[in-house]
């Protein structure tokens, strides 16, 4: 099944975002994500290649990228955010109750006269359509066209088309929405020089505004307050409780700026009312709202400790750290685990930063409208230079496969021909020496394994017994051995039991010192009373070492001693037949085992 794919952009005030999201049928999963900062803000040059080095940590050429979009097979498309404080937001209301199609003209036309600037420099859309049996009210999204332009044309200089230009708020609430925003939400994105206030309710936005006010202006405050370079104070302000001078004085204009936030979008909520019972989450009595309502803050400036506690303590509302990576996870059908590998640290450092450019991502990969303030004429130009490029790469592609076809037809069934014969050739040639030499393979392998040591039951037990050397201080009651085919992963269980814990504890040493035992372990030690004497009891597991094997071929089979000064080559090899001391000697230690 095909895939769509979006790279989501975001450019803010000092730094760059971009997320790479796919959609399949199942879910939605993040393949690559990466940030940027600018070296110089007000440098747009500087700003271009930043951005160009963003796009290139895609790793995706465009000529491949070009390929796969042909057809619309894993299609990749581009949609960039626009900050909330460069968009305006005005209720529609009391229009004619219309069907969606005719619901657009009406907009278009009621706009004309709302718009804070002319109709020619403006790019408007619209969304949270409210309907009754006799209106409709929609809430009026607008911007100006050189503000719009100006994002398109820095994309344009790295040779990138943007499909959709999404609004910073409608990101916010796509996202809030994906996360079991089930109650009434204040959503506080917190930046480098602006925060974005969102509320969310029933799962849509429902009203938002922007203040100038972020994590930048709290490094100036620093740096004035302690005397130090701006770099330093970007660094002190993760450390200074929110609630603590110098910091106290940014938390007092945030809160300050909270609270003419939530007293706006009451005011709005009032006076525009709260819609069916579906549209508000089931909360149709203000008073209920009131007290069920959370505030979600997120962003870099949320970073700063304690603020979370601060702002609840002066709004007396529920207030937590926000952020939407884990949030999605969690809650929505929605895969962060990167696809692809490297990314994780930028996660798990700006994941809390990039709720805007992932509900530009999810934003576009729904079906249906979009809430995008993209100018229709650089729609309508991306869509013919989309065709255009997919004609020309079908014709192309359609000769080289013809003449490939036809080229290729010949030239494998040549090629197939004398590869054929070739192989038949070799194969008559090699036939009697493989023969031979599997025959001769089967006998070394015969003789190797005849050659080769295989440890027995009696090589342990004749090696613990070398470690028994005083039968009156420890006896030993119980063996039992396991897996001895595999030496590696042999198991050996013995019990013992002795007058003393002193001979119980050097046995346990001498096993370890033995290079043969490994990974003793004892049990825990009991006492029995015998013949009123107290008889320690316990059971030792332990291991083989790899050496074992080796350990017990020399035990078995001894290398004779070479005398010094000779060679081996004129030295006799000599060895004593056993006689009859020596093997009743060792009839009696195999008995005794």
């Amino acid at each position: 099944m095909a895939k769509n794919q979006v790279v989501a952009i975001d450019l803010g005030t000092n730094t760059a975002k971009m997320v790479q999201l796919e959609q399949s049928s199942a879910a939605v999963h993040l393949i690559n994500a990466s940030v940027v900062t600018y070296p110089d803000k007000d440098d747009r040059q500087q700003v271009a290649e930043s951005v160009k080095h963003l796009w290139e940590s895609l790793g995706d050429p465009p000529m491949q990228r070009n390929l796969r979009s042909l057809f619309n097979r894993d299609r990749t498309e581009v949609a960039v955010a626009l900050p909330r404080f460069l968009v305006n937001t005005k209720r529609l209301a009391n229009l004619p109750a219309a069907g969606d199609e005719q619901l657009a003209s009406i907009v278009a036309i009621a706009a004309e006269t709302e718009l804070p600037f002319r109709i020619e420099e403006a790019i408007f859309t619209y969304h949270d359509v409210q309907r009754t049996s006799e209106t409709s009210s929609v809430e009026l999204i607008s911007t100006r066209r050189t503000t719009v332009t100006d994002y398109l044309d820095l994309l344009e200089q790295i040779g990138v088309s943007a499909s959709a230009v999404t609004p910073s708020m409608i990101a916010i609430a796509e996202v809030a929405a994906n996360s079991a925003c089930t109650k009434p939400t204040f959503v506080v994105d917190i930046g480098a020089e602006q925060t974005d206030f969102c509320f969310i309710q029933g799962q849509k936005l429902r009203f938002s505004r922007s203040f100038r006010l972020g994590s930048i202006h709290l490094s100036e405050h620093l740096s004035r307050a302690l005397d130090i370079d701006i770099e330093t104070a970007a660094q002190e302000r993760q450390h200074i409780s929110a609630s603590e001078a110098p910091t106290y004085t940014w938390t007092t204009q945030l809160i300050g700026e909270l609270r003419r936030s939530i007293a706006a979008a009451t005011a709005h909520r009032e006076s525009n009312g709260f819609g069916t019972e579906e549209e508000t989450g089931g909360y149709q009595d203000i008073s209920l709202v009131e007290r069920e309502i959370e505030l979600w803050l997120c962003g870099e400036g949320a970073r700063v400790p304690d603020l979370a506690s601060a702002c609840e303590a002066e709004l007396d509302i529920s207030t937590q750290l926000w952020n939407p990576l884990h949030a999605l996870q969690q809650h929505a059908s929605v895969d962060i685990r990167p696809v692809r590998p490297g990314i994780e640290a930028v996660l798990d450092e700006w994941g809390d930063t990039l709720a805007v450019p992932l509900g530009v991502g999810l934003s576009t990969l729904q079906p249906g409208p979009q809430v995008s303030l993209l100018p229709q004429e650089a729609a309508e130009t991306l869509t013919q230079t989309t065709r255009q490029r997919q004609l020309f790469a079908a014709a192309g592609l359609g000769v080289l496969l013809i003449g490939g076809i036809l080229f290729g037809g010949y030239t494998l069934q040549r090629a197939q021909q004398h590869r054929s014969e070739a192989v038949e050739t070799q194969l008559a040639h090699y036939a009697q020496p493989m023969a031979a030499a599997k025959a001769q393979l089967g006998r070394e392998l015969a003789l190797t394994d005849m050659l080769a040591h295989h440890i027995s039951p009696l090589d342990v037990l004749y090696a613990l017994s070398e470690m028994f050397g005083d039968r009156t201080q420890v006896a030993w009651t119980n063996f039992n051995i396991i897996n001895l085919h595999e030496p590696t992963t042999a198991r050996i269980t013995f019990n013992l039991e002795s007058a003393s814990h002193n001979a119980i504890n050097t046995l346990l040493r001498a096993l370890d010192r033995s290079g043969v035992f490994t990974n003793v372990r004892p049990g825990e030690v009991t006492t029995i009373t015998q013949n009123r004497k107290q008889i320690f009891q316990v059971q030792v597991r332990c291991n083989l070492t790899a050496s074992a094997i080796k350990a017990f071929a020399k035990k078995r089979y001894p290398m004779p001693e070479i005398p010094i000064g000779e060679s081996a080559e004129d030295t006799e090899l000599r060895l004593s037949p056993p006689n009859k001391e020596t093997l009743e000697k060792e009839k009696n230690e195999k008995n005794s085992y």
